[in-house]
Formats: structure tokens, sequence, C-alpha cells
């Protein structure tokens, strides 16, 4: 589905006093229907480009407050309006508030505004579409700024120095993703409204789309925002094995926001391949090493029992089974539209190797079985600077947690000297590593977290799919502990390194029998 425009046969008059009574009433928190429908007709007339917006915005300190890194209520109120009056300033404007001294509070003001243009843009009958078209046309910026450097602005400088210079390589992107996934993710934003009812439908049509892009006209029909994201994409449907690392936050991205099929697109354009949790989402049929989806040849990344295969049914030719993902995108629409369909899984598979995958299928089960039970026990004190087999990004998210599970441990050590042997033996720590305070944190973490004690906190930093599993925990951990921005990661001095101290003080090293 693509979004529709309406256009008014009668079109208003444009009227800029108008314009700016609208634009201060919201930045006072003053908003009413009718300055909703005064924005939304602006946006009719092609003369109220982004220049002329910047002029009113400026009229009333937006400029000034960006730079000036303003971040009183009224700021960040103006600044969200700009960023949905200009879809181009939609990265710079998450950057801006990420960067604030607190940025929750930034976010409780942008989000509440949302939730207030929303509530009174539903008043208007019929409902002007202007407002979804830039929300759209922001999300595709947002997703283009995930894969580009951008040129330096008079804030970088600023940026850099809050972020200890690692704006756009190691810090830039990681803080871009964590702020879209909180603007994508909010229950009554503006943006995660309109991205499940009309981005989604948006990105499948234009992905589906990219192989015939090339024709001459075809990108022209789209906005700017649109084009410029295709147009990136373009190559890697012309020559599929071309990878780029850059893609990743991308995967990353529709990964955290429970969107697989776009997820699995962006980690084949990545890495050369998708990870098995995230392709067998999309693939409801086990052993499949093969795809197609949106004309994307898609291939499963390899695991332990793939390799074990060869060693098992030595001698056999594995025929590989082909699989032509046909997407069904169900859109979780807001305020209990429902759940709709937009496409027909079509499933053509090779039938004959049922019989061997049955047979390999029961010796791989034995043999992790005996494997499993002739394994030793380890401490869980590796060093992650000899971690290898793990994607940058998650990497990184792993060396900010293992740093707060450092910061955790000195600052457990006083209760957990204080504890007894029998007390640490009741809450279930090993005798041979009673003096493992490390060890001992972990475990905790493990037990508030709901993991399996057998999850090696080594293995975590080593292996992207132990990482996931380790950081969906922390993810739920943050949700119900009320969080605004889960991101399933433990940050150093953050407040869910904060919470977990507690929980563990209180619900782990405090014995059983409260003694």
């Amino acid at each position: 589905m693509t979004l529709s425009v309406y256009m008014p046969e009668s079109p208003f008059d444009l009227d800029k006093n108008e314009i700016k009574k609208a634009v201060k009433a919201i930045m006072n928190g003053r908003i009413k229907p009718e300055h909703i429908n005064n924005l939304e007709i602006a946006l009719f007339y092609p003369q109220m480009d982004d220049k002329s917006w910047h002029q009113i915005l400026d009229g009333r300190g937006a400029s000034k407050a960006y730079q000036d890194k303003i971040y009183s209520e009224p700021m960040v109120r103006l600044l969200t309006l700009q960023a949905l009056l200009i879809p181009k300033f939609l990265p710079d404007f998450l950057i801006w508030m990420q960067t604030a001294p607190k940025p929750d509070d930034c976010w409780e003001s942008c989000h509440k505004l949302q939730a207030s243009i929303l509530a009174e843009d539903q008043k208007n009958t019929p409902s002007l579409p202007f407002l979804p078209r830039n929300i759209n046309d922001g999300i595709y910026s947002l997703l283009s700024r995930l894969i580009t450097t951008p040129k330096s602005s008079p804030l970088d400088s600023k940026i850099k120095h809050k972020l200890r210079g690692l704006v756009h390589d190691k810090v830039y992107i990681p803080q871009l993703v964590k702020a879209t996934q909180s603007l994508l993710n909010e229950k009554q934003g503006l943006w995660s409204q309109f991205y499940r009812v009309y981005f989604a439908n948006d990105l499948a049509d234009a992905l589906s789309q990219i192989p015939d892009l090339w024709q001459p006209g075809i990108i022209t029909d789209y906005s700017e925002e649109k084009a410029e994201f295709l147009t990136h994409l373009q190559p890697f449907w012309k020559d599929p094995r071309k990878t780029d690392k850059k893609y990743l936050p991308l995967a990353q991205l529709f990964e955290e926001l429970n969107f697989p099929h776009f997820a699995t697109i962006f980690y084949q354009i990545s890495t050369g391949n998708v990870p098995r949790n995230i392709f067998s989402q999309v693939s409801p049929r086990s052993g499949v090493k093969k795809g197609i989806l949106f004309k994307m040849t898609l291939i499963r990344q390899k695991g332990w029992g793939d390799h074990l295969h060869s060693a098992l049914d030595a001698g056999i030719d594995f025929v590989t089974e082909n699989l032509i993902l046909r997407m069904v995108i169900g859109l979780l629409l807001v305020g209990g539209i429902g759940l709709t369909t937009r496409g027909i899984i079509s499933l053509i598979a090779n039938q004959s190797n049922k019989a061997l995958e049955a047979i390999r299928d029961e010796k791989i089960a034995t043999v992790t079985a005996e494997s499993k039970s002739q394994q030793t026990s380890k401490t869980d004190t590796n060093n992650p600077e000899t971690l290898t087999d793990i994607s940058d990004e998650n990497k990184e998210r792993f060396h900010r947690t293992n740093e707060a599970i450092k910061a955790m441990t000195t600052n457990l050590t006083p209760d957990i000297t204080q504890l007894e042997t029998e007390d640490k033996n009741r809450i279930g720590i090993r005798e041979d590593v009673h003096n493992n305070k490390e060890y001992i944190v972990l475990f905790c973490v493990r037990k508030i977290l709901g993991l399996d004690q057998n999850l090696q906190y080594g293995d975590i930093g080593k292996d992207n799919e132990r990482w996931q599993e380790f950081s969906d925990a922390i993810r739920k951990y943050q949700e119900a502990k009320g969080a605004n921005t889960p991101d399933g990661v433990i940050d150093e001095g953050g407040r869910t390194q904060k919470w977990l101290e507690e929980d563990i003080r209180n619900q782990c090293l405090n014995p059983p029998d409260g003694g």
C-alpha cells in the first residue's frame, strides 16, 4: 500500500499569520484542532518549503535552541514540531535530545506533544494527510542517516565533546539507533503510529520494486528522502555478492522493532547472511538454508549444526532446499485497528530430503545431549579483549555492559564479603567459586534476569545469538522497571545498573530464610 495524498479541491488561502499563531500555541503547550489544521493546510502549498518553515520556526528561537543546546520544555516542543514539518531535521533532532543533560526529560516532553497532536488531529473531519506524509519522509531520512556519515554542522563540535569525540563511528550511530527505537516504539507517538500504519507498508512496496528502480524516471516519482534511501540500496540488488557493514544498524533496528522481514534484508546486505533466529521467523520450515525475499536471495547463517552435518552424513550429498518467501506483514495498528495481512507465504521446497532430515536431526540431538552431559563447568571470568566472533555493534554493546558488571562487582563486594559459607550455599553458589565475587554477581544477574545459569557470560561476548539472548532479557527487565528507552544494555552508572544492584541485594544475596 503506497501512501496516498488527499488534495483538497478548493484549498484554503495560505495565511502565514495563522501559521505563526499555531506554532506559538503548540510550543507553549496550547494545542487545538484548528492549530493542527492550519499546519496541515500550510503543508499543502509548495511555497511552504524548508526555508519558509525555518523562517517561521527561527522566529520562535528554533535555531538558537538547537545550536546553543537549550533544553527547556517549550524549546523541546518547538524542535519536535520542526522535526514534523521538516523531515530532514528528524535525525539531527534525535541526536540533539540524546546529548541533553537529561535526555529522559526531553523525551517526556516530546512524547507528550506527540500524544496531544495525535489526539487533536483525530478530531479533524476529514483529517488531512500531510503530517503523515512528512512523518513517512522523516523516517526515510532517519534510515539514510543511519547508513551515511552526515556533513559536519555547527553542532558537531559540541556533540563530539559530549560523546568524547566518537560521533559518527563508534558512538554516533548507536546513539541514533537507540533514539530511533524509542521514537518508533512509543505507544502514543505520532511517528510510531504512522510508522506501523503507513511506513511499514510503504517500505515493503519499495523494497519489492528496487530491482526495477534503475529504469529511468521511477526514483523521481518518490519524495527526496525516499529516493535517497532507495538509491543507497540499489547496488545490492544489482550485485547480490556485495555487502557493506554500515547497514548492520538497520538490521538490528528492525530486529528490535519486531519486523524480522526487514531485518533479514539488512542482515543479508551487511554481513552476507542472516542470523538463524531471524531467518527462522520468516521461514517457518526448519532446515531451510536459502530463501528469496523482496527478490533478494537470503542465506541463513551457518551454525555448529551445519558443520556437524558433514561429519554425521559423510558421503551424503545434501541438496539445499530453495524457499521463496512471499511476505506476510502483520501491521500492528494503533487504536485497536487490528492485524492486517499484506501477502501470502508461498513455500516451494524439495520434499525428497524429509527422511534424510529426520535421521540427521535425530543424530544431531543425540550428539548434542552427549556433549552437554560431558561438558565441564567453567567460571565466568573470560577476558573480553579476546572475544572475536561477534559483530562490531554487539561487541560495543557487550563492552558497555561488561564495564557496568565490573562496577557492580565493586559496589556489591561489601555485601558479598558479609555472606557466610552457608548463605552462599543456600543461594546456590558452588563452593569452588565462593571467593569469586564476579562469578557471584553474574550468578545473581542471571537469576534476576530469568536466564539459565548454564549461559556462560564469556560466550555472550563471542556470539551474536548468545548476546541477543542476554540483551533481550535485559530489555524485558528494563521494560518491567518502566524505563522510557529500554535498549538491552547495562550502562555503567545508569539506571539499569542501579536497579540490578538493588535487586541483587534484596532478592539474591538475601538468603531464602532471611538470615
